[in-house]
């Protein structure tokens, strides 16, 4: 672990993340998700791996375009021991993974000095129902054999994604803590500001960094449109260690999204505006994009 995003953190106060990439892959209709896994079964299979490549090259040349430090993800989601053993997939998916985008990062050439690669792992069950959320306990002992992958294939950082229960999150953070990992957690939220579970994001944050013996990075909020972060009612204390904000396309709620059959984004422009008072406002460092989003939620993100 060489905590260069430590060192990008400290020297930037603007870096793009990916936008969308199981939603793209899925509207694409040129590959199969797997019904454990979803997409990280297809870096081994050659449509896949081309169309996984595809999007995450588009995002890549975004951020070389204008200089910017660029974060992207294994497609690891849900990766987690129990999915990866029933699938019969390679246990070296995860490690795999990072292997993969180290060689799409090299294709980039000098830029790939500017380019990080966060390790993701995701909650064990929906991420909207923080009900089925695990215990702290539960959480370290099921999230160590991922998070262990991650770091033997070399992963910059992990970042935890759509995590809706603070239980589960302080479990990871535990977890990746002893490990000696560098990491961000980042939760899903409502349009009330809270994380799902109905506890503020700011209490989250001060529990987690309380008990933990290394604190993460900082703290995400994705799955959600920025609107949902109610930005001026959150303490302001809040934003030192909100760092990162991975907006939805659409103000629509999650039911709403999940059960869609059409995609659903609300006007880019619109969109671009929020996310961009976050950073230029209240100092998120991290703008990426979540569902709905694509090149151009992230061109935006980059015009200025």
């Amino acid at each position: 672990m060489t905590h260069q995003i430590k060192n990008t953190l400290a020297t930037n106060d603007f870096i793009l993340m990916e936008g969308a990439v199981i939603e793209i892959l899925r509207r694409g209709g040129k590959v199969s998700f797997h019904p454990d896994l979803i997409h990280s079964q297809l870096i081994y299979d050659t449509e896949g791996s081309h169309e996984l490549s595809s999007i995450f090259d588009s995002y890549i040349k975004i951020a070389q375009k204008k200089d910017v430090p660029y974060i992207m993800c294994t497609p690891t989601w849900r990766a987690n021991k129990e999915n990866v053993r029933k699938s019969g997939i390679k246990e070296s998916v995860n490690s795999d993974a990072v292997t993969f985008m180290k060689k799409l990062r090299d294709n980039a050439g000098d830029f790939s000095e500017k380019i990080l690669i966060g390790g993701t792992v995701g909650p064990k069950n929906d991420c909207y129902t923080p009900g089925d959320g695990l215990s702290k306990e539960e959480a370290e002992e099921f999230h160590t054999w991922q998070l262990s992958e991650l770091q033997k294939g070399g992963a910059d950082f992990i970042i935890a994604e759509t995590v809706p229960n603070v239980q589960e999150a302080l479990g990871i953070a535990t977890a990746t803590s002893k490990l000696d990992l560098d990491y961000i957690i980042s939760f899903v939220i409502g349009r009330n500001g809270k994380i799902l579970d109905g506890t503020p994001l700011w209490d989250a944050m001060q529990l987690i960094d309380t008990t933990v013996d290394t604190i993460p990075l900082g703290y995400g909020v994705n799955c959600a449109h920025p609107s949902f972060l109610c930005a001026e009612g959150q303490p302001k204390e809040m934003y030192d260690r909100l760092i990162a904000f991975l907006g939805n396309a659409s103000a629509l709620d999650h039911c709403d999204l999940e059960n869609s059959d059409c995609l659903h984004v609300d006007n880019v422009v619109d969109w671009g505006d929020v996310m961009l008072r976050l950073n230029r406002e209240f100092g998120i460092q991290i703008l990426g994009g979540c569902c709905g989003t694509d090149q151009r939620h992230l061109e935006y993100l980059t015009k200025n």
